[in-house]
């Protein structure tokens, strides 16, 4: 348990767990309140809240491991003028780059989770905000999610009803439309997953904020991929998605991709090269997440070959090189890298030869 030893009482809601999730729990320490399961997940948070006693609280799953700068803790970056509450840094997956989420908050029976999927505490804390002046402080503190690793399948079908209720009680909320349009693409409902994406994204359009933008762009990243995977023409999604939302590297990538396919690796290449720059300068976003590999071996690997196309191999064998460098593991990057000379001959050397 990530948490041990970095706070002072542990609360855990178990809502039918059937492994030894009581048991882990118990032997930690915590307080632990067993409820059944009424698929609502803010009603399970806030059941925690109701039996926590801290000034203070951290909220955090099963399926996430926090992590703590040195010499740093939890309440490191709380102590500032009427802060009510910290968003730390926040990775959805494990190859995500980190955004900021709302995370750390005060005990106050004013601050309450809202929506049975996708639980927030924002309605509440946007409310203090305006009417008391409280503030919103960053946290050193980092937290990663690995409940996106592998098969989703059974995620997704347990996720489908709920999404499709909350849309029905709260429209409006455009990351609703985003993760139905997600969760229906991955059981295979395509021409569904396609129209609530759409929908989504008309959605983003009439909104003002930066994050429902890029919500829409994620959307647009949906549409795109489907389009594309239909043997259809997505470069105007994608051009769609990145007047939403310019900083969206994923759409970026993705538009580099067709080009090479489409014949016109030169202009690929421009777009690769200042994604690489974006990472090399940090490469993050505060409203959104991205898989870093697009900024790094992906788009390394991307530029290889969009530079084989353009007949100049031994550029395109550095940029596999440069690929293998941030993936050490791919065995496929160095041995490109190798057969077009991209890697020196003690690099060679290191690379097994499997025998007939």
């Amino acid at each position: 348990m990530s948490i041990s030893g970095k706070v002072d009482e542990i609360v855990v809601v178990d809502t039918g767990s059937v492994d030894r999730t009581r048991d882990i729990a118990r032997d930690f320490g915590a307080t632990l309140i067993e409820r059944e399961w009424r698929n609502d997940f803010a009603w399970a948070r806030n059941e925690a809240i109701a039996a926590a006693t801290g000034d203070w609280l951290l909220y955090i799953d099963a399926d996430e491991r926090l992590t703590l700068p040195e010499g740093t803790t939890i309440a490191s970056g709380l102590d500032g003028d009427n802060v009510f509450a910290g968003r730390v840094q926040f990775r959805p997956t494990v190859n995500a780059t980190p955004y900021r989420e709302l995370r750390l908050f005060r005990n106050d029976p004013r601050l309450r989770f809202r929506g049975s999927m996708h639980e927030t505490l924002l309605p509440d804390l946007d409310r203090l905000v305006k009417e008391n002046g409280v503030r919103v402080a960053p946290s050193p503190a980092e937290i990663v999610h690995l409940g996106y690793e592998g098969d989703l399948t059974r995620k997704h079908k347990r996720n489908l009803p709920l999404l499709r209720a909350a849309i029905a009680a709260n429209p409006d909320r455009t990351y609703y439309w985003h993760d139905l349009a997600r969760t229906l693409s991955g059981l295979g409902e395509v021409e569904e997953a396609l129209a609530t994406a759409r929908q989504g994204m008309a959605l983003a359009r009439t909104r003002s904020s930066p994050i429902e933008h890029a919500i829409g762009s994620m959307m647009a990243l949906t549409v795109a991929t489907l389009e594309h995977t239909a043997g259809g023409n997505a470069l105007p999604t994608i051009e769609a998605g990145l007047a939403l939302y310019p900083r969206q590297p994923s759409l970026q990538h993705f538009r580099a991709r067709i080009l090479v396919e489409r014949g016109e690796p030169e202009q690929a290449i421009a777009v690769l090269d200042a994604l690489i720059a974006t990472g090399e300068a940090g490469g993050t976003d505060p409203n959104i997440a991205f898989d870093r590999r697009i900024f790094g071996e992906y788009a390394h690997e991307l530029r290889a070959i969009a530079l084989l196309k353009l007949g100049r191999k031994q550029e395109a064998g550095r940029a596999f090189a440069m690929a293998s460098a941030l993936a050490p593991d791919n065995l496929s990057y160095r041995v490109r890298a190798v057969a077009l000379g991209g890697l020196p001959a003690a690099s060679q050397r290191e690379i097994p030869i499997e025998k007939s």
